[in-house]
């Protein structure tokens, strides 16, 4: 799990640092090897107890700040790296360029690139790497006092087994998917002798509890000659679970029996006998596969017809394996069922006219917990003991995530996102970033994480475009219902959960700010690296003293705007904020400047040398300066609707990282096939290209272009 602080572009990073042509670039300007060798070491140190101190930090908060610490210092490292590969890129495309030409022209851009670059190069880079060794020592002193532990440390906390058992009476909002169920339940298929049935939905959504339901309905008891509940958890034990099942139809098991054995005891006791199974919370993918659930279903095969399996998992791709005839993602509570089971477990034997004046409160409470009955539960129990009003107001005013009688909740969505893969959980933590109920787009987020360095193919997908690995975790997060179709916009727009998004800001919002509604930014902290700003309706210019405390933020790495689209030149930007303020963001990834009426950007932008993702989308942008084409690890362009737009920088081949270039709409570009846009060999979208009539018809510098 180290690589969820240790990222994979670091990794990246430090495998180049041991290249020859990086060794030659180095040398001059006397960093050493040794000193870079010796820099991963204290990492390396730091990093052995990073996995102990990753399920620690939930629960002590002298480790989350450790943990902040080593998250800061890996930052600083991947600048310092990315800054150094970044500078061997720029002469390396320098070189080439001369190689081919040798022109005055060519002469004069490098001169310009060496100006454009001059702001990094006087800083030692000796100097910083000292300083990040030293800070990684007394990081690593640290440890030893928090009890950290090498290895895997402690153990995340893990849920209690179920059991079939079930209290209906703190059952609200189900009977309607449990009679559909039950009538499922009921019917025969012509055609297999057992189907799989799937009950999906995130951490305390109620997935148990309607599989009891269903479990011990009169209906579905004098239907089954034969029924086996079984809790798997953690790991898809074959063997263990065929004891389980055994044991619950009263065929003991011996310890020492082999699978084959067990097999045989199990198809013989169920042989035309017709059975319900249900095997709750499967967690693990990995050991579950194809193959497990074939030889799960082998003894199954001589049940009579309409036996069935009920499977309830976190993870839709669990109810694939499984090969359900259906899934059902189980929704949220009504508000009027949420406050019913809030008001049975909160209000119990107490008297009722002594809670009158807690009932207002009691409801704005319960619709914090956004339909989740795990969440209603929790604060019910917490809230029975509370007596007076201004308690009651304290846990209003808190987040769930900080209430301590909250850990059944919170263990739960913490198991969630223990599961999550390390680079898929630094992509979720990235989400932070966004307002709550904030509608979000898979592709654009996509494209966000690309620019922020945060995919990067494993060992088994080397072959894969990065894109598709993006899109491999988005599913992932989306399967595991830590993202959620939104019901409100359109059909590629996405939501998370509040509890969800309190996790995220839980494990990454100290790297974060945001701002709403034109709320002046009072204060950044130094750790901080990521900045939104959302813009309502109300909000139509932005002055500068807005944003003036940003003036001597040097590691901002996001300038994310977000606004309710008009798809038009809407706002007003103060020009300081372009001169004096972006040009010392220089370890800026993300820029977006979207719907403001700017008609120009400062030639200072070919400073910010890490921007992968510049989005100028329905500004009033008129030309982009030269320097632009000194952004070499530019990803993604997207200048959508700038149809006052008449030109393209004219070494915009030099943008050989250039993925994405968004020219939708902007109808006042002149020609572009003079521009070298054929050199971008990487490029996967192109939405618009102009062919001049001075040039002729020169549509095969389009051939080039292979990844369109």
């Amino acid at each position: 799990m180290a690589e969820a602080l240790l990222s994979a572009s670091l990794q990246l990073l430090f495998e180049q640092l041991t290249s020859q042509e990086l060794a030659n670039f180095i040398l001059p300007r006397k960093l050493s090897q040794e000193l870079l060798n010796d820099l991963k070491r204290k990492f390396l140190v730091v990093l052995n107890v990073v996995n102990d101190a990753e399920v620690k930090q939930f629960s002590n908060d002298l480790v989350k700040q450790w943990l902040i610490q080593v998250k800061d210092a890996v930052y600083d490292a991947e600048d310092l790296l990315d800054e150094i590969a970044t500078d061997a890129l720029r002469r390396q495309i320098e070189a080439y360029a001369d190689s081919q030409t040798g022109s005055r022209t060519h002469q004069a851009w490098n001169k310009f690139s060496d100006r454009v670059k001059a702001p990094f190069a006087t800083q030692s880079m000796e100097r910083r790497v000292k300083e990040m060794i030293a800070r990684l020592e007394a990081i690593a002193v640290e440890k030893v006092g928090l009890g950290l532990k090498e290895g895997g440390g402690e153990q995340p906390p893990s849920r209690s087994p179920s059991t079939s058992l079930v209290d209906e009476s703190f059952v609200y909002g189900r009977d309607d998917i449990k009679e559909e169920m039950v009538q499922w339940l009921l019917s025969d298929n012509e055609v297999n002798n057992i189907d799989v049935i799937s009950i999906v939905g995130m951490g305390g959504a109620g997935k148990t509890t309607l599989a009891q339901l269903l479990y011990n309905h009169d209906k579905v008891k004098e239907h089954f000659n034969k029924k086996a509940w079984v809790c798997v958890s953690t790991e898809f034990n074959l063997v263990g679970i065929t004891k389980l099942i055994l044991t619950a139809i009263g065929c003991q098991p011996n310890r020492d029996d082999s699978l084959d054995m067990l097999q045989h005891k199990l198809k013989e006791s169920l042989v035309n006998k017709k059975f319900l199974l249900v095997l709750d919370d499967i967690w693990d993918v990995e050991s579950l596969n194809w193959e497990s659930s074939e030889r799960l279903r082998a003894p199954l095969m001589g049940v009579l017809r309409g036996s069935k399996i009920v499977v309830t998992s976190r993870d839709e791709s669990v109810a694939k394996t499984m090969r359900s005839v259906h899934t059902h993602r189980l929704a949220e509570l009504s508000p009027q069922h949420c406050w019913s089971l809030f008001e049975k477990i909160a209000f119990q034997d107490r008297d009722p006219i002594a809670c009158r004046d807690l009932e207002p409160i009691g409801k704005h409470i319960v619709d914090k917990c956004q339909g989740l009955p795990l969440a209603v539960k929790s604060l019910g129990y917490l809230l029975h003991s509370k007596v007076e009003k201004r308690e009651w107001e304290d846990v209003l005013v808190s987040e769930i995530w900080h209430l301590q009688s909250g850990y059944g909740l919170l263990s739960s969505v913490i198991l969630s996102y223990h599961h999550l893969s390390p680079p898929v959980k630094r992509c979720f933590a990235y989400c932070s970033i966004f307002p709550q109920d904030h509608q979000f787009n898979k592709e654009e987020l996509i494209l966000l994480w690309m620019a922020e360095g945060l995919l990067h193919p494993q060992q088994n997908q080397q072959e894969r475009r990065i894109e598709k690995i993006g899109e491999l975790y988005f599913d992932e997060l989306l399967a595991k219902s830590f993202f959620q179709k939104s019901i409100r916009g359109e059909e590629s727009c996405f939501v998370m959960h509040d509890l969800i998004h309190e996790l995220a800001e839980y494990v990454f919002g100290d790297f974060c700010i945001r701002v709403d509604n034109g709320d002046k930014v009072k204060k950044v902290s130094e750790k901080a690296r990521h900045f939104l700003y959302f813009q309502g309706n109300y909000d139509a210019c932005v002055a500068f003293n807005k944003f003036d405390a940003f003036v001597k933020t040097k590691s901002m790495r996001t300038f994310l705007d977000v606004k309710l689209s008009r798809r038009s030149p809407s706002y007003r930007l103060s020009k300081r904020v372009l001169q004096d303020i972006l040009p010392n963001m220089r370890c800026l990834r993300v820029l977006s400047l979207l719907e403001y009426r700017i008609t120009d950007l400062p030639k200072s932008i070919g400073n910010l040398k890490h921007l992968c993702y510049v989005d100028l989308s329905y500004t009033s942008i008129k030309i982009l300066p030269e320097s632009v084409c000194c952004l070499y690890n530019l990803q993604t362009m997207i200048l959508r609707g700038c149809r006052d737009l008449t030109e393209l920088p004219s070494r915009i081949g030099k943008l050989i990282n250039l993925r994405y270039l968004d020219l939708y709409a902007c109808e006042s570009l002149k020609e572009m096939s003079t521009h070298g846009i054929g050199q971008l060999k990487k490029l996967q979208r192109l939405t618009y290209f102009v062919v001049g009539q001075k040039s002729g018809s020169r549509m095969k510098e389009l051939r080039e272009l292979l990844e369109i």
